[in-house]
């Protein structure tokens, strides 16, 4: 017998074996099922200043309570919702939605911890949830005041403003975010929660792309300390965050920069500037959710990357 022929029958004996024995060579496994998504939070969250601008704002359609209001679509949530890795069972963010108690009681916006019971209800969120994002902590520091505040403050040094600052940082020590993340987890223990950070909304003097110091709504001292603020809430939610097991922190600043209030390419909404507290002012626009909420998460999450535990 040749030595060819030898390793050719002996290939044909090792395959027959493998044939016959059921091992043949597997087919191309299955691609792995989308996770499943849930999504929590305020305005940052509920696409709050996306087009198209509907008055007065549509009510959340998974929630269905009056006062929660959300804004334009496509927006963020919609975006990572379609990702093939990804399979949003919930949305009920509400426009000014709190962590502790409503900050207008004769408007009463359902709370994050509200948002969590009614999705637990629904059975959105349960034990085979994988992830869940949420933006909250904004209202609760006083958001609309502190623009109020700071629009209005014309002393130089931007005093009053960064009075209010000051307390906001108090308050957002006290941010119940352990207690949040844990609510979440006693109804889906295997989700990864991904707390979503807020953006500097103010281009400042001497930045490359500003055009007016600080954008024609306050003057550059107030704006300098509004962002400051932001940066302070912001590492305060990542420090809390970082504390709890199956969380992290979505960071979106770096994505918006060059692109706040007072840019020559803005991603906020400014109909008004001389009523800061104008309907969907100083949030993001479309462009925004998608080209800085959007990447961030995708960036940071890596759902495509995620192992459903």
């Amino acid at each position: 017998m040749t030595s060819l022929f030898r390793r050719t029958a002996a290939s044909f004996v090792a395959v027959a074996a493998l044939v016959f024995a059921g091992a043949a060579v597997p087919a191309s496994a299955a691609p792995p099922s989308p996770l499943n998504y849930v999504n929590f939070g305020d305005s940052y969250s509920a696409g709050w200043g996306a087009e198209p601008f509907v008055l007065p704002p549509a009510v959340n359609p998974d929630l269905q309570v009056p006062t929660c209001r959300i804004g334009g679509r496509p927006d963020q949530v919609t975006k990572f919702s379609r990702l093939n890795s990804v399979s949003l069972q919930g949305d009920y963010a509400c426009a000014g939605a709190t962590i502790g108690a409503p900050t207008d009681p004769n408007f009463p916006v359902p709370t994050i911890g509200q948002q969590i019971g009614k999705a637990a209800l629904d059975g959105t969120l349960n034990a085979s949830t994988d992830i869940v994002t949420l933006t909250a902590g904004g209202n609760d520091v006083g958001f609309v005041k502190f623009v109020e505040t700071c629009a209005a403050d014309t002393t130089p040094t931007a005093v009053e403003c960064q009075a209010f600052a000051k307390a906001g940082d108090t308050a957002a020590d006290n941010l119940a975010v352990q207690a949040t993340i844990d609510e979440i987890h006693q109804v889906a223990p295997h989700a990864e929660v991904a707390w979503i950070g807020y953006p500097h909304i103010f281009a400042l003097a001497g930045e490359p792309t500003t055009v007016l110091p600080g954008g024609g709504v306050m003057s550059a001292a107030a704006a300098a300390v509004f962002d400051a603020a932001t940066t302070t809430l912001n590492e305060t939610l990542a420090k809390k965050v970082g504390a709890a097991d199956h969380a992290m922190f979505v960071d979106v600043t770096a994505k918006f920069t060059g692109h706040e209030v007072g840019s020559s390419d803005s991603w906020f909404a400014l109909f008004a500037p001389s009523d800061p507290r104008s309907r969907f002012n100083l949030h993001p626009t479309t462009t925004g959710y998608a080209e800085g909420y959007f990447p961030a998460m995708v960036s940071q999450i890596k759902p495509a990357q995620l192992v459903r535990r």
